[in-house]
């Protein structure tokens, strides 16, 4: 059979160390997180807000907004690491989700969650104040696959909680979930399964519970795919993918397509609509969560989805993101859809939504994204005003 390229190197930048090229680890890897002797069982509440999870880290004595992402190592914001005067135990650089390369102090860093203190936590100290949607959408950093193995993790966000247990067993519902091979490449321990297409294409895909669509194609893997097997594209845009840590994603051509089914083993996702990025690896992103209750067990390699809910992948669009900077703009348009329909164009300015005037204050950008979930949504930019209301993709 065909083996569709999911590269493993790619975790060398996205790691955004170069320590696993190196014949000897760095300290800090070994050194931490660790909790001190015995087990735990934490329920740690979470937030959701566009499909990001949110949970409070206490650090120094006081809360902090952390974002939970299982494609990312931990994170911290700069000026909070410096104000807390963390100490740097090294400098790295790497390249971010859209292939920018980022570099970065790495800190050492105490927390507590739901009790718990996590010792000697490795984070990269980001600088999340050079962008307003940073500021707002990451908040004070981000606790990321680095912890897995600490623990088995349970993301469960029909009950709005996080847990944390060392013994796997006491964790709710595993009985009727469906149990699969989970992938554990080394630090900082992103989580990958494997993943079938057709009977010619195999793969791998990384669980990113920070992945907005769910799921992103690879170029790789469609090239791949493409080998042996024909899929429909379903959409074609320009513009820009969105943002990290290095900046906004170029603008560039984009495409959708229709893949016929996406298996994880014996598990059938169905027929799934894919964005195609053009880095390794394809994601398995947020709404997955929506669907599933997914257990990570690094220690017994194990991953768990139980059926929570019948939310299918929403196969309808507006046909348009917004991008924020020094204004609210049109950062990517669809072919053949509403947006595209209506004149929107790429780096068009929006001056309106649904009647309240746009700005890129947090409440501004929150208000926008709430905005865009909707089945409709009202425009206006300089000229020009429309109402849009959601269709499917094109066929």
């Amino acid at each position: 059979m065909q083996r569709v390229a999911a590269s493993v190197a790619w975790l060398l930048g996205v790691c955004a160390t170069g320590a696993l090229a190196e014949q000897k680890a760095p300290a800090w890897i070994e050194e931490g997180p660790y909790f001190p002797a015995g087990q735990v069982e934490l329920e740690i509440p979470i937030q959701v807000f566009a499909d990001k999870l949110y949970l409070s880290v206490d650090i120094g004595g006081s809360p902090r907004r952390f974002v939970f992402d299982t494609g990312s190592p931990s994170m911290i914001s700069a000026s909070l690491a410096e104000a807390l005067e963390l100490p740097v135990v090294d400098r790295r650089s790497g390249i971010d989700a859209h292939g920018n390369i980022v570099e970065s102090d790495i800190v050492q860093v105490d927390l507590s969650i739901a009790g718990q203190v996590f010792h000697r936590l490795p984070a990269f100290a980001a600088d999340f104040d050079q962008s307003p949607a940073a500021q707002c959408f990451i908040g004070d950093g981000v606790l990321g696959a680095d912890v897995l193995p600490l623990c088995a993790w349970q993301v469960d966000r029909s009950a709005g909680v996080l847990r944390c247990h060392t013994h796997r067993e006491t964790l709710p519902g595993l009985e009727y979930a469906k149990a699969l091979r989970l992938y554990d490449f080394g630090y900082p321990h992103i989580p990958f399964v494997d993943v079938q297409y057709s009977e010619h294409a195999r793969s791998k895909v990384m669980i990113d519970t920070g992945a907005t669509g769910l799921f992103a194609l690879s170029q790789a893997d469609h090239d791949g795919i493409k080998k042996h097997d024909d899929f429909r594209n379903v959409g074609r845009g320009q513009g820009s993918a969105g943002s990290s840590l290095g900046g906004p994603a170029p603008d560039r051509p984009q495409v959708r397509v229709l893949l016929d089914s996406v298996t994880l083993e014996s598990l059938d996702l169905g027929p799934v609509v894919a964005s195609v990025r053009p880095i390794p690896p394809s994601l398995l992103g947020a709404p997955l969560f929506r669907q599933y209750r997914v257990t990570l067990d690094v220690s017994s390699q194990q991953a768990f989805l139980e059926p929570v809910g019948t939310t299918p992948e929403v196969s309808t669009n507006l046909g348009f993101q917004l991008g924020f900077d020094d204004e609210v703009s049109v950062a990517l348009v669809w072919e053949d859809s509403p947006a595209a329909k209506a004149g929107l164009k790429v780096g068009q300015s929006i001056t309106a939504i649904n009647g309240q005037s746009t700005d890129t204050s947090c409440d501004g950008m929150r208000f926008a994204l709430e905005a865009m979930s909707g089945d409709t949504i009202e425009l206006a930019w300089p000229g020009g005003s429309a109402t849009l209301t959601r269709a499917p993709w094109p066929n």
